[in-house]
């Protein structure tokens, strides 16, 4: 009995001995932390985290981006633009690249066109499309004139929404399992019906509006401005007669319009004045002739 005793005072003793050991073993085995001190996956909110503090649950900015191109060129080279630009997208697919507006102001006259060309397009596309744009002005002759990216942050919105969703769904649950029950009076449970499309209604516009911001996130806005140059005019030693002789036609076009304004302002009264004129001097003339001759003393 007593040398069993010892034997187990031995084996503790020893155990003690090692658990020093064994810590340190331990320590070393475990994963060294990252450098830069943040963890290898984010941390996930529930939508308790997400209703009590919107900063708590905003990691990473979400931005929507919106760039903006403007290229000058001939007038022609800025139609050769558009279109290149647009079969892009088109290669692209609606999944890339979707043309959401195209604006033309042109002035024939003077030989001025200004297109605008609004893409919504991912930032695969974007970069593919970025890496082919010098090429495709040095084809053309053209530049670029304005570039100017943007961005809006819309973390806090996005954050808000998916809160705001989730309450909404959870009490589209509990107002569920009132009606399935079926518990209480029946216009108590038509009140929660009403009340339950309504919710129904708020959460469909809920997700409508945070699939837009999602989407916006997800692509980027691009605007594409084409601006073709008008033809210079060509200096000559006729410039200044043809200057002048364009100047005294403008002068005489003038003069005959203010006659031609004349004309149509005294017409409507020389057409009413002149038959009146021609009655008076008839009744004048008449009365002359019945008129007694006057006898001379």
């Amino acid at each position: 009995m007593r040398d069993h005793v010892v034997n187990e005072m031995t084996k503790t003793k020893w155990a003690l001995l090692a658990l020093p050991a064994l810590l340190a073993v331990t320590a070393c085995s475990k994963p060294a932390p990252d450098a830069t001190g943040a963890p290898a996956t984010a941390p996930k909110l529930s939508a308790a985290d997400a209703g009590s503090g919107a900063a708590k649950a905003i990691s990473v900015p979400q931005l929507a981006y919106d760039y903006s191109y403007g290229f000058t060129a001939s007038t022609a080279s800025t139609e050769t633009l558009l279109k290149a630009d647009q079969a892009a997208c088109d290669r692209g697919g609606v999944t890339q690249c979707q043309m959401e507006s195209l604006t033309v102001d042109a002035d024939n006259a003077a030989g001025f066109a200004e297109k605008t060309l609004e893409l919504r397009v991912t930032p695969d596309w974007l970069k593919t499309w970025q890496a082919g744009l010098a090429a495709e002005l040095t084809q053309s002759h053209g530049k670029i004139s304005e570039q100017k990216v943007s961005s809006e942050d819309l973390s806090l919105q996005v954050v808000d929404t998916e809160a705001h969703l989730k309450n909404k769904e959870a009490l589209r649950d509990r107002m569920l399992e009132i009606v399935h029950t079926g518990k209480g009076k029946l216009s108590d449970l038509i009140d929660v019906e009403n009340q339950l499309s309504q919710v129904q209604t708020d959460i469909d516009a809920t997700q409508s509006a945070l699939a837009v911001m999602q989407k916006r996130i997800a692509t980027v806005h691009l605007t594409l401005t084409y601006r073709g140059d008008a033809a210079p005019a060509v200096d000559s030693a006729f410039a200044p007669v043809t200057g002048a002789l364009k100047s005294s036609l403008g002068v005489t076009m003038q003069i005959v319009a203010l006659i031609i304004s004349l004309i149509a302002a005294v017409l409507p009264v020389a057409l009413l004045a002149l038959p009146a004129f021609w009655l008076v001097r008839k009744r004048m003339a008449g009365a002359a002739k019945s008129a007694p001759p006057v006898l001379a003393d």
